[in-house]
């Protein structure tokens, strides 16, 4: 049953990143997971995770710069979670090609 509510909410999350015009970004599901990542060629960055504690609830975790995850205090439903990443941190999610990165 998880796993269909996960891929509802992957679908959600690509959704708002499209509405945004984010199209640098990729969603996959990892186990209770949902990733936002970009990819350079071969490599993939990870960005962002959302993390399923409960019906409804998620955990926000960001990538460092070393790729490894970094928990928040964050949590909510999705929705929220997904316009705080927006409003809040949006440099979480810039295009490094813009920037000659």
């Amino acid at each position: 049953m998880i796993n269909h509510a996960l891929e509802h909410e992957k679908s959600y999350v690509e959704k708002a990143l499209m509405e945004k015009e984010l199209y640098h970004l990729l969603v996959t599901k990892r186990g209770v997971n949902i990733v936002v990542y970009s990819e350079d060629g071969r490599s993939k960055e990870n960005r962002v995770r959302f993390t399923y504690i409960k019906p409804h609830i998620f955990m926000l975790n960001f990538a460092s710069r070393s790729g490894k995850w970094e928990q928040t205090p964050f949590e909510g439903t999705l929705e929220e979670l997904i316009e705080m990443v927006l409003e809040q941190f949006p440099w979480t999610l810039t295009n490094y090609d813009d920037y000659g990165e």
